[in-house]
């Protein structure tokens, strides 16, 4: 009766133009359904960067930090990366190039309208056509969405594609206005400085704990520190490493990062090309060193791919600083010329690997450049040696095999070539089976650290600031979901 009474109320002043009715319907929805007790206080997330594009279509991290709230896909990450359901119940291949999915009933958009098989269909068209759709390219491997029925679809590839489920994570099923079916609807966007989220109390899975989350812009550090210590922002992301020394312990959350960094070598060069000298240079880093500078928010990687990501082989062992070695000056002052590109950000580390080359015995011309710099003259092979890092973000292996190792990949034109690889990866593209794939993979990484491409020194990490009170674990793959915060 007390509901009742209420919810006439709630009308009435609706009707009078007190309230809005975007409010009314979300709290009659709370009294009808159960009465969902959330938190009241706005979820403050602040971030360094702003989005550049809240559509369902970019694939940037710093913008699905944002829209993973709002969207999502058939099947989802969970927090280490394991593919959980989503909008689809269950999935199951028919043959090596289709893929059947069960559809989760009692969906609701945004708008209240039911999402059905049609949704997925119409989602598939829209990425396409989209302007500077991203995703267009990562779903290029759908041939066909086949409807079934309402709630029964057939995903028909070109070619088989054992990486549909991670791609499907990305590839999110909305309505036009970016209207999804998330824990959040967005309230309000002002573009470079604040997005505002509203809770949706119909979504069909696990209720978030707060009614309100707000994603704020604060690119100044002083002021990032300020509002953090007067306990203005709940979540703080991309903490610099000077800051989170300066704060307690238990404040901070460190999250490896997929992201490892290596050098890497030309093979096809006279000096670099002969293997007693890439044994050589393996021995002069000192891992301890690099943790060091990193002040241990970094740790030693021992391969390409980070531990978490598909293909990790953990038989194999990091490489060893030999400081004998380094210390009987390896090539006996033939000052041996040796030029290592770099990023400009890598401005300490580098300084300590050009003194290590040098107490090696190279001559050694630094050079700093711009990140497209860099890449170009991975592209072109002209970089002898060049220090860069590499994120996993799908968390598999074989987006760095077909990028730098197999010979036709974007960042190896001819620096690096083995058929027997190229053959492997290949393969590696098309094998449906888990395990088979798995073990293909982990082979592949064995043999490549045997042939000594290059050095794999440390995986990098993210830093969050997070206030007493607010429970919360960062993911592996860097998204900070406000329906995850406690």
């Amino acid at each position: 009766m007390k509901k009742n009474m209420l919810i006439g109320l709630l009308i009435v002043l609706a009707l009078v133009g007190y309230i809005k009715k975007d409010f009314l319907i979300e709290k009659g929805s709370d009294l009808i359904f159960g009465g969902q007790q959330y938190k009241e206080d706005v979820l403050m997330i602040v971030l360094n960067e702003p989005a550049t594009d809240i559509s369902p279509y970019s694939l940037n991290l710093n913008n699905m930090i944002r829209t993973a709230n709002v969207f999502q896909g058939l099947v989802a990450f969970d927090k280490n990366l394991k593919i959980t359901p989503a909008l689809a119940v269950s999935w199951g291949n028919v043959d090596p190039t289709t893929w059947e999915f069960k559809l989760r009933k009692d969906v609701d958009f945004h708008d209240r309208s039911s999402f059905t098989a049609k949704s997925i269909v119409d989602s598939l068209y829209a990425a396409k056509d989209a302007k500077s759709s991203l995703v267009a390219t990562y779903i290029n491997t759908i041939k066909e969405i086949r409807v079934i029925d309402d709630y029964n679809i057939q995903i028909i590839t070109k070619a088989p594609d054992p990486l549909l489920l991670s791609k499907l994570t990305k590839f999110y099923i909305n309505r036009p206005g970016n209207i999804g079916t998330g824990p959040y609807k967005i309230r309000e966007w002002t573009e470079g400085v604040k997005l505002d989220l509203t809770v949706f109390t119909d979504y069909w899975g696990a209720k978030p704990a707060y009614r309100n989350a707000e994603y704020v812009v604060t690119s100044n550090k002083t002021q990032r520190k300020n509002d953090f210590e007067s306990g203005q922002t709940d979540i703080l992301v991309a903490v610099p490493q000077e800051q989170a020394l300066e704060l307690p312990s238990e404040q901070i959350e460190t999250s490896y990062s997929l992201e490892v960094n290596f050098l890497m070598f030309k093979l096809d060069d006279e000096l670099i090309g002969k293997r007693e000298v890439r044994e050589a240079i393996k021995t002069v880093f000192d891992p301890a060193q690099i943790e060091s500078i990193g002040n241990s928010f970094v740790r030693q990687a021992s391969q390409f791919i980070a531990p978490g990501v598909y293909g990790y082989n953990s038989d194999i062992p990091p490489f060893k600083f030999d400081e004998e070695k380094r210390a009987n000056n390896i090539f006996e002052d033939h000052l041996e010329r040796v030029k290592i590109d770099y990023l400009n950000s890598y401005k300490t580390l580098s300084e300590y690997l050009i003194k290590q080359l040098r107490y090696a015995g190279f001559s050694v011309n630094n050079n700093p450049v711009s990140p497209n710099e860099l890449l170009d003259k991975i592209k072109n092979n002209t970089s002898q040696l060049f220090l860069i890092g590499w994120q996993a973000e799908d968390g598999d292996a074989g987006g760095f095999l077909d990028a730098f190792i197999h010979s036709k990949g974007e960042f190896n034109n001819g620096r690096y070539k083995n058929d027997e690889i190229d053959k492997l990866i290949e393969e590696s593209r098309q094998e449906m089976n888990p395990q088979k794939r798995l073990t293909l993979l982990q082979d592949i990484m064995l043999k490549i650290q045997d042939d000594l491409i290059g050095i794999p020194l440390f995986e990098s990490s993210r830093l969050y600031a997070i206030q007493p009170g607010v429970d919360w674990e960062p993911r592996l793959d860097g998204l900070v979901l406000a329906g995850e915060v406690k």
